[in-house]
């Protein structure tokens, strides 16, 4: 593989990782039916029922598990999730034993990865990250995709008039709310019966670039529907690397304690550098 290629590819690797999160939760849960026939509605009706529908949170913290997989292997890890509402999303992989290997920090300013295992740790601005380097993305966008929430690419600050501008067409199935982002990538939000987003698919045929994200499972636990499952499938340049996640518990508004401290010892490096010691 190109060194171009192992850095896109690479980079979806540990965005999709850090990114995972969609709430869980088994207590007091019952399923919620997501299907059902589908209502005509107009654009603004579209925009606001999603949006009502919307989970409302100020901080968030879950443990669950996460598949990893690339050809026909695999790789299911142990990983707890937390964040704080347009302050910090944080996921600590720990993959034997309870104990933390990895872990990922999104701020809306910036990137940390620390790595236990070989004492380095990377740390860069979000925006000019290798990681979202050619997408219209930022934090806000971030904490929407993995809150099964709307958003518009590139924007921190929207409103309902913003939505006005996305197009709109209804399958038997789902409403299809569609944008573009300023790199000419497509992102399409499939809203169901239940005025949910049952996917998210950002695409560009000619950039060889598809991240299709797609939420199932849901549950009702007290005012709250969220999903428990999510599919996430990324494909660039033909590579291609499909997510599986699930959650056994979740915990909404609640105190959380965010450990954000590099240990003195460690390395600093590159992103690059960071993921050519992992991949091969």
């Amino acid at each position: 593989m190109k060194l171009t290629k192992l850095k896109q590819t690479a980079a979806l690797v540990i965005t999709v990782t850090a990114l995972i999160f969609v709430t869980g939760c088994k207590s007091k849960q019952t399923s919620v039916n997501t299907g059902g026939k589908l209502e005509t509605k107009s654009h603004n009706e579209v925009i606001n029922d999603v949006l009502v529908s919307e989970l409302k949170y100020k901080t968030i913290t879950t443990k669950g598990s996460l598949e990893l997989k690339k050809g026909n292997s695999g790789k299911k890890m142990t990983t707890v999730f937390k964040i704080v509402k347009d302050s910090i999303i944080q996921a600590s992989v720990r993959p034997m034993f309870g104990m933390e290997a990895i872990r990922v920090s999104f701020t809306p300013d910036s990137i940390l990865i620390i790595d236990r295992l070989k004492k380095q740790y990377v740390a860069e601005s979000f925006a000019n990250s290798e990681m979202i380097k050619n997408l219209d993305f930022n934090y806000s966008n971030l904490q929407a995709l993995f809150t099964n929430q709307l958003f518009v690419p590139g924007k921190k600050e929207v409103s309902k008039g913003d939505y006005k501008k996305f197009n709109l067409s209804t399958t038997s199935d789902v409403h299809l709310l569609q944008t573009k982002d300023k790199n000419d990538l497509l992102y399409n939000f499939a809203i169901d019966a239940s005025n949910r987003i049952a996917s998210t698919l950002v695409y560009n045929e000619a950039k060889k670039f598809t991240l299709q994200w797609s939420y199932s499972d849901f549950v009702t636990d007290g005012k709250n529907i969220y999903p428990t499952s999510m599919v996430a499938k990324v494909d660039v340049a033909k590579n291609r690397v499909d997510v599986g996640i699930n959650y056994t518990k979740l915990d909404i508004d609640k105190e959380l304690n965010i450990d954000n401290s590099i240990p003195s010892k460690y390395t600093k490096v590159s992103f690059i550098d960071f993921m050519s010691s992992y991949i091969k």
